[in-house]
């Protein structure tokens, strides 16, 4: 299952939840760590997390020491090539500031393209790879953060509920999973305790 529906900063309710409280409060309890370490689960064609080393990088800004690594996996090869491309429509870019536009996207040389790419230090900070989830993976260490957002409506509910076990797993004590705004874990048996619409906290 892959989804393609995709633009930077969609739900950006999430982006300022994990902006004003999540980086925050993981920066008071593990400011002597190496690095944050968030995973973007189903990353289409890259907009979500090039949108997340945005936020991150940003809040990096104000926080001398604070260092991240962003994940970002799908099943399909074909569009994981067009994330590393890191090329869009300039309409995938509406919601952002015109000072988030100036800082991280180059536009086309010919106008009449209308596209942009994200800058190459941008690029840098998000390294992409194929993972299929219902395949078993590991990681060598747990993640911070999980980004997993309009993927699991493809899936039905045990589907769900196996799949965010997983997760879970993956997820350290106190780590943040952000869902989908349709998406609901209601009714599941889960290590997980809500924080915010639709972002959990691993307990």
């Amino acid at each position: 299952i892959t989804t393609n529906t995709t633009e930077f900063f969609r739900e950006p309710k999430h982006f300022d939840i994990l902006r004003d409280r999540v980086l925050p409060g993981w920066i008071k309890v593990h400011a002597h760590e190496p690095k944050l370490r968030l995973w973007s689960a189903g990353c289409s064609s890259g907009e979500e997390p090039y949108t997340l080393a945005m936020v991150l990088s940003e809040f990096a800004e104000n926080h001398p020491g604070f260092r991240f690594s962003i994940l970002a996996t799908d099943i399909s090869i074909q569009v994981l090539e067009k994330a590393r491309r890191a090329i869009y429509p300039e309409e995938r870019v509406y919601q952002m500031s015109m000072e988030l536009k100036r800082k991280y996207l180059l536009r086309s040389k010919d106008r009449q393209k209308k596209l942009v790419r994200i800058v190459a230090g941008l690029r840098n900070v998000v390294t992409f790879s194929r993972l299929n989830f219902m395949e078993e993976f590991r990681f060598d260490n747990p993640m911070d953060i999980i980004f997993c957002r309009n993927v699991m409506i493809y899936f039905d509910r045990a589907t769900q509920e196996r799949l965010l076990n997983k997760f879970c797993r993956h997820l350290r004590p106190d780590g943040h999973l952000f869902i989908g705004h349709s998406e609901s874990l209601t009714g599941m048996e889960l290590p997980l305790r809500q924080v915010a619409p639709t972002v959990y906290r691993r307990v």
